[in-house]
Parts: structure tokens; C-alpha cells; sequence
């Protein structure tokens, strides 16, 4: 029997099939992905790229903030903060929040503060979900 192997229309691997129909509207491919989340282009597949976690434990974004060089501005960074009521609620969120939301305003305005585009903050989730 002859293996043979299907991606959906955007590229992402359904799977492989012997002796059965596949799914509607699957794309036979040449060669299998070496991993399940790979991409087909066209060619050949590619690492799918990383999804970027909702939500991280407050340990995870520590480290990784300090694996890229960045912990020790934090602190320094919301004392500077001049509205008192912003500075307590970003302080409150730094202390003792368990966990960060990718899409929280605490995250936005420590990002903003430590400098951080969109995709460097998606890059330190993506790593420190890692942890």
C-alpha cells in the first residue's frame, strides 16, 4: 500500500492516508512534514511558526525577562511612573499577579515602558512559555 500525504489549504498537515479517502478538499503532498505542526509552501514543508501563548505564569515572564537582559530595568522603570494610582496598579500587577495576559494593559504598558514592540513582546511570551 502506498502512503500518501495531505495538507489543508492553508498548508498545515492533516496527515497521512493508506487505504482511505481523505478528508474534502485535502492537497496531496510529496513527502511528509518532519513534525505535525510543519507548513506545506507549495515545495516543501516548514516550521510552522511559534503561537504566541494567551497567558504566561508570572515565574515564566520574570526569566525570561531576565534571560534578555531586561529584569533589572522593571523596577526602575515603574518608579518613574508618575501618576500615582498608574504606578500602584503597575506595581500591584508586577508584585502579585500570578499570571500575565499576553493582551492585558499591564503587559502593554510594561512593553511601552521597557521599550518592546508588538513582536519582541510576542517573542518573550513565545520563550518564556518555554520555561
Amino acid at each position: 500500500m502506498i502512503t500518501k500525504y495531505y495538507v489543508d489549504s492553508a498548508g498545515a498537515f492533516l496527515g497521512a492516508f493508506v487505504g482511505v479517502e481523505p478528508p474534502a478538499g485535502a492537497i496531496e503532498v510529496s513527502d511528509p512534514p518532519s513534525r505535525g505542526t510543519d507548513i506545506w509552501d507549495g515545495e516543501q514543508f516548514h516550521a510552522a511558526p511559534a503561537r504566541v501563548p494567551e497567558v504566561i505564569t508570572c515565574g515564566q515572564g520574570r526569566e525570561a525577562l531576565y534571560n534578555v537582559g531586561l529584569f533589572a530595568n522593571v523596577q526602575p522603570a515603574i518608579d518613574a511612573i508618575e501618576d500615582p494610582d498608574t504606578k500602584w496598579r503597575v506595581q500591584n500587577a508586577w508584585d502579585y499577579r500570578p499570571t500575565w495576559e499576553r493582551e492585558s494593559p499591564f503587559v502593554a504598558m510594561m512593553a511601552a515602558i521597557l521599550g518592546l514592540n508588538d513582536e519582541q513582546t510576542d517573542q518573550l511570551f513565545i520563550d518564556a512559555a518555554q520555561l
